[in-house]
């Protein structure tokens, strides 16, 4: 059986290294929530050797440095140095790119970045306010040059499509539901208190930004993630939470260098807690 993408790139390590990097994850094996992004490290399939080997060598050295395993592996993911280890998933090429994404955000985060783009225009508390208004509206008069101006995400846009339409908006075929959304995209850090809040834009509008497939170190540690298996897959796919009732399928997604609303289809909606 050949070896994984996670083997080779141990057996690229020199013996310190490796011996670190082994180390710390065997510690986290006794973590549930550590555990399963151990896990996903070991499953990981979309970066090169070299790329993966970068990555555990720049983990291993933070290790040896004396900074904790979490500190280690966050640093190691968002590193920007010669070799950053984002966005090193393959890339769509653009003649394969869905023309429409769209991604569920909590409420409170996106005030906070559309507070952020009204540059002292509105708090986080007035922009809140004012998403939940315009929810389901075309009449933004006064606020869509804020939400326009507003990040999608945060360092990242992680976001999926409609795979059977990519010209669609991807969250006409999921629960129009909290539960439903958050299970089919696994969106497992929200809680049943959560507001969501959907944002659905026009890729090319957006500014065409490349779409990568997501890997473990755009993960960080987050454990709702999961590496898909198919080594030459154009995109990842969710892990939808359990119990998943309804049977909801596993959606695509993809992961994009941060980008503005300015390709945002309106109206947006709100899905209250």
């Amino acid at each position: 059986m050949p070896l994984s993408a996670y083997q080779l790139a141990l057996a690229n390590l020199k013996p310190h290294a490796l011996q670190e990097v082994e180390r710390a994850f065997l510690a986290w094996s006794t973590d549930a929530t550590l555990g399963q992004v151990q896990q996903n490290v070991s499953d990981e399939a979309a970066l090169t050797t070299n790329d993966f080997t970068s990555l555990l060598n720049y983990f291993a050295a933070q290790l040896a440095n004396g900074k904790s395993p979490i500190d280690s592996w966050l640093t190691a993911c968002r590193a920007h140095n010669c070799r950053a280890h984002k966005l090193k998933g393959r890339i769509i090429p653009d003649e394969n790119c869905p023309t429409i994404l769209g991604r569920a955000k909590g409420l409170d985060d996106h005030a906070s970045s559309v507070a952020k783009a009204s540059r002292g225009d509105l708090t986080k508390e007035q922009a809140k306010k004012l998403l939940l208004k315009h929810s389901d509206s075309l009449n933004l008069i006064g606020f869509e040059a804020f939400l326009r101006d507003a990040p999608l995400g945060n360092y990242l846009v992680w976001a999926t499509f409609d795979l059977s339409d990519p010209r669609a908006n991807p969250f006409d075929r999921l629960p129009h539901v909290r539960a439903g959304i958050c299970t089919a995209l696994g969106l497992g850090h929200f809680t049943p208190d959560d507001t969501l809040i959907i944002l659905v834009w026009n890729h090319v509008d957006s500014g065409s930004p490349p779409l990568h497939r997501p890997t473990v170190a755009d993960a960080e540690v987050y454990p709702y993630y999961r590496p898909r298996p198919e080594a030459d897959a154009p995109w990842g796919l969710t892990k939808p939470l359990p119990p998943n009732p309804d049977g909801l399928q596993p959606q695509p997604e993809v992961v994009m260098p941060e980008t503005t609303g300015k390709g945002l289809r309106l109206p947006f909606r709100v899905v209250l807690a």
